[in-house]
């Protein structure tokens, strides 16, 4: 019932978002996508896995020194051991709902402070036991919802196009200590780095019309 909630206040959101968006054109919104570098605490330094990241954002104040952007996204998450004569895979899939201030350092840099609420859509975890590879699935495993702080710094390339990169911390562990990922019975913690791009939703749009 709570992540249904969760969905539906998502699903408002977007609809408000575009909405308004449709009403002013000056709004800054457009789609985020790029590059996710992932593991979790416990798990070797060296478990690190990569995966995709796709959504929208939509800035509000953007001209102001101090702003709100929110986004609304799909990530892929988790950690490999890259050992294929030891498998202990942990793929994890999410959707993630951004909160956060921007903050103006000057006419390109901008700094991002915020957390992120994230419902747990699916995922496996593939191992070896006596010699056999397993894949079990991860639902109802997991936490269902996950909590990140976001620390983030974004380049304006031009005023339709911006880079970015951010760190985000889970502060709600996958499972308690009895858990099957993390060594040394450790409460394992997810840690995301983020390195992506942006492009405003009106220069999306004229690229689509060039090409017709």
């Amino acid at each position: 019932m709570r992540n249904i909630r969760f969905l539906v206040f998502v699903g408002l959101f977007i609809f408000c978002m575009i909405h308004c968006s449709i009403e002013s054109k000056a709004q800054d919104y457009g789609l985020k996508g790029g590059l996710v570098v992932s593991g979790l605490n416990g798990q070797q330094r060296n478990d690190l896995k990569p995966g995709l990241q796709l959504g929208g954002y939509k800035n509000f104040g953007a001209t102001e020194k101090l702003f709100v952007q929110m986004e609304a996204l799909f990530t892929q998450k988790g950690s490999w051991n890259w050992d294929s004569e030891n498998v202990n895979n942990i793929n994890l899939y999410y959707f993630d709902f951004a909160i956060m201030f921007g903050i103006l350092l000057d006419e390109k840099f901008t700094v991002n402070i915020g957390i992120q609420p994230s419902v747990f859509l699916g995922g496996n975890h593939k191992y070896i036991l006596d010699g056999q590879e397993q894949n079990d699935n991860l639902m109802g495993r997991v936490s269902a919802m996950d909590y990140a702080t976001i620390f983030g710094l974004e380049y304006d390339l031009n005023e339709n196009y911006t880079i970015g990169g951010r760190f985000n911390y889970s502060f709600v562990p996958l499972q308690s200590y009895e858990n099957d990922f993390a060594d040394n019975n450790e409460l394992p913690f997810s840690v995301l780095f983020q390195f992506y791009g942006k492009v405003k939703f009106e220069k999306m749009i004229e690229m689509i019309k060039g090409k017709e």
